[in-house]
């Protein structure tokens, strides 16, 4: 006499492993360091911090680094161009 189990289940498991929040941090990131550095810096920031919950690990750590160097650079590079832009503007003046 051979016994069947009829109420046998199985189960799926999907894991979702996407790394879609890592990378948009990371274009994010990218983009905030040649413009928009007020916008797109807090928005890699943020979507590097829930890639990084999420274990996305890789993606999330570049588009931190990227908005990070986007914060620096940005300002930096816009305050060059001011103060070149005055000097420039003051020799053609002649009040220099």
């Amino acid at each position: 006499m051979e016994k069947t189990n009829e109420n046998q289940q199985t189960i799926v498991v999907v894991n979702n492993t996407s790394n879609s929040l890592g990378i948009a941090s990371t274009v994010f990131g990218l983009i905030s360091i040649f413009i928009l550095s007020p916008i797109f810096v807090p928005l890699a920031l943020l979507l590097g911090i829930i890639g990084i919950i999420k274990k996305q690990i890789l993606w999330s750590i570049v588009g931190i680094i990227f908005a990070i160097i986007g914060f620096f650079t940005s300002p930096v590079l816009m305050s060059m161009l001011g103060l070149a832009g005055a000097g420039a503007a003051m020799h053609a003046t002649g009040a220099m």
